[in-house]
């Protein structure tokens, strides 16, 4: 069975207080790093298809970036035996075979003077952002669609990424409401409902379990993805209603439509406030 969301995030999603980005990161296991479920089978060959049809959307890579994504690899082939699974037989770079063997997609960000510029990634399953947008851009650049970014948190990641000691390996959630369960959601997919009826079965709760492992050969980083998509009705009950409705109460306007969420969190709200 694919996971379920207690078994995804095990910690609040939504912090009390006026609303402010976080980094909000948690230690994490190297033996929890990759999480493949009986999902996989069909996530990958989803993945396949997409690279098939669409390559220079789904996989990029910059020269030079090879060697420190076979690091990647490496570390992609280990987890992937130690738990009796093979990784994919091939690939145009090793950032490539490596996404293709897993249900989270990989991005590799290598440090550049003081900046750190994604060199390479494999990314099928993004939540309206396209990898050829964003390949050879700094962190900054990367984020500069996200409101309030730079002034609240920019310096913040950046210190963050610095700081990360070889092999050190941490993951946060990210969370969004969308009408569309879709893995894959385009730029332009606004994924809500407008006034939904019933906000539990059309509406979806998506989480980016997002993980960033600080490699120990190359002074780069590697941030996966993996994307859980659960009906609402599933989720409710495993969250503080209260908390959600009021992060979306207090959400401010330019992060709501960032999050394509002004047209729906007022419905959302009451029936929150009504369960």
């Amino acid at each position: 069975m694919p996971l379920t969301f207690p078994e995804v995030v095990d910690h609040s999603l939504f912090p009390t207080g006026p609303f402010r980005w976080r980094i909000g990161t948690r230690v994490l296991p190297r033996d929890r790093w990759l999480q493949p479920d009986d999902a996989r089978t069909a996530d990958l060959a989803e993945k396949a298809a997409l690279i098939a049809v669409r390559p220079e959307e789904m996989t990029g890579w910059m020269a030079g970036s090879a060697a420190a994504g076979a690091e990647v690899l490496a570390l992609v082939e280990s987890a992937l035996s130690d738990r009796g699974l093979s990784p994919a037989p091939d690939g145009d770079h090793p950032i490539d075979r490596a996404g293709r063997s897993v249900q989270e997609d990989l991005c590799l960000l290598e440090r550049q003077g003081s900046d750190w510029i994604l060199t390479a990634g494999s990314v099928c399953f993004p939540t309206r952002w396209t990898l050829r947008t964003k390949l050879g851009g700094s962190l900054s650049a990367i984020h500069a669609p996200v409101p309030r970014y730079a002034d609240e948190i920019g310096a913040r990641v950046d210190r963050f990424f610095d700081r990360m000691a070889a092999g050190s390996l941490v993951w946060r959630p990210n969370w969004s409401i969308v009408g569309d369960p879709s893995r894959r959601l385009d730029p332009g997919d606004a994924g809500t409902v407008v006034a939904p009826t019933d906000p539990g079965r059309e509406l979806f709760m998506r989480v980016e379990r997002q993980s960033l492992r600080r490699l120990v050969d190359h002074d780069a980083i590697v941030f996966a993805i993996r994307i859980h998509v659960w009906p609402l009705r599933d989720v409710v009950d495993h969250i503080p209603r209260s908390a959600l409705a009021t992060a979306l109460e207090t959400m401010p306007i330019d992060v709501a439509e960032y999050k394509s969420l002004d047209v729906v969190r007022a419905a959302l709200v009451r029936w929150l406030r009504h369960l």
